[in-house]
């Protein structure tokens, strides 16, 4: 995580008249000026002014703002001023780290809402395009366009915490119209899903998989491994009568049809050799094979006697959540 780069009181963002009447200040004069005391108020010297339109109720202290209007994510012509375009816009810190009251020449800094450098915002729209407001990739549900525009409840900061005491619900699809009376047809399911995006980074998008049938899968795999092995079991103690028979097999000779002995010179040994390769490096190492699949059944799939495996370092390797399920 990158380490905070801003000072914790910064003034550099006081103006030069600013700077020069606080340095002018004995030290408590300083300490009230920024706020420290029972009585003492802070200089919102980091609060820049909001410019409003004639639309839009602001109630403010600080820089925290409330904003009652329509939709409008930037300057003053970017306010939407169709029907159906309220909007709620909750603002903690206009231009982030950038913000102050003053430039450096003592001028008022006016400023509009800004998507991207406002510190923390929680957004509410009858009718907006949130993606393009907040420059989103486009996932694989599909990005908003202005032919497409939708009811929002856009939240934005460095860190975002839902925190629930017992369970959290992330569920689309629920009613069979949109806002803006759109009837939500079952020709495709694709834009009804959720999308996880780091880095708003959507090159890579994969489906998530479902954990049981997965589950179910890799136990088909395992077992059909084991069936394989059983196989091979099989086929090992075949080869091995050949190899037997191989060792002892004779042939009529010429010679008035006497039986011949084995090939003791090329056919024996190899046939000998075959034999203790076929016990050493086959057969003994069946049952650790054997060993092998079924820890990875008990580990991964889970056993089930032991639906949660642990391991010596306390750690689950259970492919399965216990808590958290997606459809």
């Amino acid at each position: 995580m990158s380490s905070t780069t801003t000072k914790a009181i910064n003034l550099d963002l006081l103006s030069i008249a600013e700077r020069k009447v606080y340095d002018a200040l004995s030290p408590t004069g300083k300490a009230q000026f920024l706020g420290y005391g029972d009585k003492s108020t802070r200089k919102n010297f980091d609060t820049p002014s909001y410019i409003a339109t004639p639309n839009e109720q602001v109630v403010s202290k600080g820089n925290a703002f409330i904003v009652l209007g329509l939709d409008r994510p930037g300057n003053t012509l970017t306010q939407r001023l169709e029907t159906h375009c309220a909007a709620i816009d909750l603002v903690a810190g206009r231009k982030g780290f950038r913000g102050k009251t003053r430039t450096p020449t003592g001028e008022l800094l006016n400023v509009d809402p800004d998507m991207v450098l406002d510190a923390a915002r929680v957004y509410i729209s009858q009718k907006s395009n949130p993606d393009k407001y907040l420059r989103l990739a486009a996932g694989t549900v599909g990005n908003t366009t202005e032919d497409e525009l939708r009811s929002t409840v856009a939240v934005k900061a460095d860190m975002i915490r839902i925190v629930a005491r017992e369970n959290i619900k992330l569920v689309t699809r629920t009613d069979a119209y949109n806002s803006q009376g759109g009837k939500l047809s079952n020709i495709s399911t694709k834009p009804y899903g959720i999308d996880l995006i780091g880095c708003n980074d959507d090159r890579d998008m994969q489906p998530m998989v479902k954990g049981n049938n997965l589950r179910e899968c890799l136990t088909e795999v395992m077992s059909a491994i084991n069936d394989l092995r059983g196989l091979f079991t099989n086929y090992v103690e075949t080869q091995r009568g050949v190899n037997v028979a191989m060792m002892s097999h004779t042939h009529h000779s010429p010679f008035y049809g006497i039986l011949t002995a084995p090939g003791f010179a090329d056919v024996t040994p190899a046939c000998a050799k075959a034999l203790i390769d076929n016990v050493s490096n086959v057969t003994a190492q069946l049952p650790m094979h054997a060993t092998k699949c079924t820890m990875i059944e008990t580990t991964y799939l889970g056993a089930l006697e032991v639906v949660d495996p642990i391991d010596e370092n306390g750690k689950s390797s259970y492919i399965l959540s216990n808590y958290n399920n997606t459809n």
